[in-house]
């Protein structure tokens, strides 16, 4: 039963820490979310800093021996750096707010209890993400030209502010943020592209020269040939003028019609 209680002081201190921020949040809050009074909860913990750093110990605790596992497990780089999302969400969730709370409190945890304890479990952390990006990066799977340092801190970065995103969903929702993170992050989300040579930019209107039709070529001819071209096409002319007149005449009523009784 006092196991049970102890948690309960942890799971509601944990919300409301997320909620209102440490400084904000009072021992007689805390008290009352779990139904006990001040002199009470004092059995079970002896200050609110005392909470709070059990909180975050026990959450970084738990991802230190997550991380040690995959970081010294098989697999390729990429593999690793799924299942670090993985567990990250994992842990994420089995410790609910203490993600949100490290995020907010970030400023202030060097006053906790323990804090030395914090520290060197954060410190572990960040090296186990950027040792398998440097693997990455070495073996070939990952692109050299970006700095594997930036590269491991957005992606651990994107990963933990989804738990804030998803906390009332986050277990339902694992695989799916699995997934987009590490597609994401490792194939980019542009669509993949055949290999092709690529096609020439066009040359600017302005630079552009008419081309020819794509059809046989035809030399004009010369001399004597040319003469009787041009004046054929002179006859032609002159008749086409000729009809064109006879046509409008015809259209034209008679006077006889005009003015008609």
């Amino acid at each position: 039963m006092a196991a049970s209680r102890r948690q309960l002081i942890l799971t509601e201190s944990a919300r409301l820490f997320s909620e209102r921020g440490s400084s904000a949040t009072t021992i007689r809050e805390i008290a009352d979310a779990v139904g006990l009074n001040s002199g009470t909860l004092y059995h079970y913990f002896n200050s609110k800093d005392a909470i709070f750093s059990e909180i975050l110990t026990s959450f970084l605790t738990d991802l230190v021996q997550r991380y040690e596992a995959v970081l010294t497990g098989t697999g390729t780089a990429r593999h690793r750096l799924g299942l670090m999302v993985r567990v990250s969400l994992e842990v994420a969730d089995q410790h609910p707010y203490a993600t949100e709370i490290y995020q907010n409190e970030l400023e202030s945890l060097s006053a906790l209890p323990g804090y030395t304890q914090i520290a060197e479990a954060v410190d572990f952390s960040h090296h186990a993400w950027h040792e398998i990006t440097e693997e990455g990066v070495r073996n070939g799977e990952f692109n050299s030209g970006i700095d594997p340092f930036e590269f491991q801190r957005m992606m651990r970065e994107c990963v933990f502010q989804s738990v804030r995103w998803h906390r009332k969903t986050l277990a339902a929702d694992i695989e799916s943020i699995t997934a987009t993170v590490t597609s994401v992050f490792l194939d980019g989300f542009a669509p993949a592209r055949p290999d092709a040579v690529p096609e020439p930019e066009p040359a600017p209107v302005s630079e552009r020269h008419p081309q020819p039709p794509a059809t046989t070529s035809v030399h004009e001819p010369a001399g004597d040939a040319v003469d009787a071209l041009r004046s054929e096409l002179d006859a032609l002319r002159s008749d086409m003028r000729a009809m064109h007149n006879l046509v409008e005449s015809l259209s034209k009523p008679a006077e006889s019609d005009i003015g008609g009784d």
